[in-house]
């Protein structure tokens, strides 16, 4: 109980510091960003679409920065500096357009290798390898330790790699999380390596394991796209919500736990959590929206059974959002 009333008394604080950090990032992106991306959609040769400028400028742009790296900075208890910012927007950038590019299969991986060992030399063929190129540059040009940024974006790709293991039927659940780890834990941790202080003792852990986790959350909101696309996730073949989510709620214990095993103050610690587990929580309103779905269909969830407006959880939606807050008041951590 006192958890509970602790929790509805920070949710105004939280929500309040999420909307801060958010507007001070759009002013950023507007202020340093708009201006590059203006003069590539004035020379776009159609390699780049509205739906990749979207998501440079309402998602890995801005949510990378605003709540993953302010969540670093909490975590370290030292606000972002303007060379983190613009390192951190600039790995976001590239990271949504990185992903669309290898999956559309418009580059060799020869090629990704050239272009992420030596950014300079490569020769790109199209708007779109520009842009990335012109963003991984800045990203390495203002990071305090570039080698480190530019090993964690080859682990990003090595990663990335591996999925496609995941386009086989006969892939093994235990495989299917292993990939899953890789991609999660990779990324998250080449965002944090943008960031000007070093690892301590236990953050590598734990972020590998946020990481795994954000990218099972990924997986979850996306069975529609996936099973269209037949990538096999560990939410296309698991049939029972329940298995699912408990699955997912060990991941998100083990998650807390390492974080606190880091050699952190446990306040910045729980400040770190406090902007991380609403996040995560997001994945327990698709859980509810998938049981009705599961119950309707003799109590097993297979997505090929189910349209895409039923699939697709729309966390915009008030009843989403109010349902998200109620899940974060209940949390234990």
């Amino acid at each position: 109980m006192a958890n509970r009333l602790l929790n509805t008394i920070n949710i105004p604080k939280q929500l309040f510091g999420v909307l801060s950090d958010l507007k001070t990032q759009r002013k950023f992106i507007s202020d340093n960003i708009s201006p590059l991306l203006h003069q590539f959609e004035t020379i776009n040769d159609g390699s780049l679409t509205e739906k990749d400028f979207q998501k440079i400028n309402n998602y890995y742009g801005l949510a990378v920065p605003a709540i993953l790296g302010e969540a670093f900075c909490m975590l370290r208890g030292f606000d972002m500096n303007e060379l983190e910012r613009l390192t951190s927007t600039s790995q976001g950038v590239v990271t949504g357009l990185f992903d669309d590019f290898f999956d559309d299969g418009n580059i060799s991986e020869q090629e990704v290798i050239s272009m992420l060992e030596e950014p300079r030399l490569y020769k790109w063929k199209n708007t779109g390898e520009k842009l990335i190129i012109s963003f991984y540059i800045k990203s390495l040009d203002n990071a305090v330790n570039p080698e480190q940024v530019r090993e964690g974006a080859m682990n990003v790709f090595n990663a990335q790699k591996k999925s496609l293991e995941q386009e086989n039927s006969a892939i093994s659940q235990s495989r299917i999380w292993e990939i899953t780890q890789q991609k999660g834990g990779e990324s998250v941790l080449f965002y944090r390596y943008g960031f000007k202080h070093s690892l301590k003792d236990g953050e590598e852990n734990a972020l590998f394991q946020l990481g795994s986790l954000m990218q099972l959350e990924n997986d979850i909101f996306d069975v529609y796209k996936d099973l269209q696309s037949k990538i096999y996730t560990l939410p296309v073949l698991i049939h029972k919500v329940e298995e699912l989510k408990k699955f997912y709620t060990k991941q998100k214990d083990l998650f807390v736990e390492l974080s606190y095993k880091m050699d952190y103050p446990k306040e910045n610690v729980k400040l770190f959590l406090d902007r991380i587990i609403p996040i995560i929580n997001r994945a327990y309103v698709c859980f509810k929206q998938y049981k009705k779905l599961e119950k309707s269909n003799k109590n097993i969830f297979d997505a090929s059974k189910f349209s895409r407006k039923q699939l697709i959880c729309d966390m915009e939606k008030p009843i989403n959002l109010l349902r998200t807050i109620l899940f974060q008041i209940n949390s234990n951590y």
